[in-house]
């Protein structure tokens, strides 16, 4: 319950932050990547591939756990809605690699608006607890 609403939190936090930002990317940016968007620690990452490659408007995300530490990855990414009314409909997903078994998790569909920010969150998870993040940025 306490990590569902730590999720709810994080969610309006990254709300916040990108209306507090002002308006999004002009849509006719073209798509940035999140390149290996590591934890503090380094022990785990996310890559947001903005442009899968024969697949137009495609994103991939990736999430990967490098070390073993009873720690899982967990990755939080939000951007404009491409189903969405318009660049102020917000849309977030979250994405984890429970653990370094020597695969990492991918996942690829049309999770965004094409042209808008894509933020993205990576950090460390034990139990309900999220540790060592960071933030980064793309188009996609």
């Amino acid at each position: 319950m306490r990590f569902a609403r730590r999720l709810s939190l994080l969610a309006a936090v990254m709300a916040a932050v990108l209306v507090g930002a002002g308006a999004p990317a002009n849509a006719a940016e073209p798509p940035a990547n999140i390149h290996w968007l590591y934890t503090t620690t380094g022990s785990g990452a996310v890559f947001f591939d903005a442009d899968l490659e024969g697949y137009p408007s495609y994103e991939k995300i990736t999430v990967c756990d490098n070390r073993t530490d009873d720690r899982g990855i967990y990755a939080l990414l939000e951007g404009v809605d491409p189903h969405g009314d318009g660049p102020t409909d917000y849309v977030y997903y979250e994405f984890s690699d429970p653990s370094n078994d020597g695969q990492c998790r991918s996942w690829a569909t049309n999770y965004f608006a094409d042209g808008y920010k894509v933020r993205a969150e990576v950090c460390e998870y034990h139990g309900e607890i999220l540790e060592y993040c960071r933030w980064g940025s793309g188009v996609a």
